[in-house]
């Protein structure tokens, strides 16, 4: 079930963080940039993201499976993880489209994200363009090339995909 995220979700947010990373990664970016990334968060990282943004969740038997952020300040899509047991089911396109439709319900016309390079074709395949290739610092000590994309979102998302999210 899609929904909203609580402050409680976010050590299941974080573990399923850090398993798509390993799981997806590896053929993109050396082991110790995956470790670096894996790390470069905390639960109460999602805290302070739970209370000032956008976080969704879907959960399956009361556990977190999957998790998207949007910063509505700023139209930047943050994140969007699978756990690797849940991945390919259409779930993060889910996440992602529902992310949007709330973004339309603000006025928001248009988002930007960084795609690491092992999910640029899903995000290209949910209609973002590449706008700029860059080196991203996941950390202080490495850097990560991920590519900037956008997508022109439409209001009438905010209808299809916003109706029945549980708070």
């Amino acid at each position: 079930m899609l929904r909203l995220a609580k402050i409680s979700d976010a050590p299941e947010i974080l573990q399923t963080r850090i398993a798509a990373i390993r799981a997806q990664a590896s053929l993109h970016y050396p082991a110790a940039e995956i470790e670096d990334w894996c790390s470069s968060r905390t639960a109460e990282t999602y805290h302070t993201a739970i209370e000032r943004k956008i976080v969704l969740v879907e959960d399956v038997n009361e556990s977190v499976v999957a998790f998207g952020q949007l910063n509505p300040e700023t139209a930047f899509i943050e994140a969007v993880y699978v756990s690797p047991p849940h991945s390919r089911q259409g779930i993060g396109l889910k996440i992602l489209r529902a992310l949007e439709a709330m973004a339309a319900r603000r006025g928001i016309t248009a988002l930007t994200l960084e795609a690491s390079l092992n999910a640029v074709e899903f995000y290209r395949r949910a209609g973002y363009v590449p706008v700029l290739e860059e080196k991203h610092p996941p950390t202080p000590k490495t850097s990560s090339a991920t590519l900037r994309m956008r997508h022109e979102i439409r209001s009438r998302a905010a209808r299809v995909f916003t109706e029945n999210l549980r708070e």
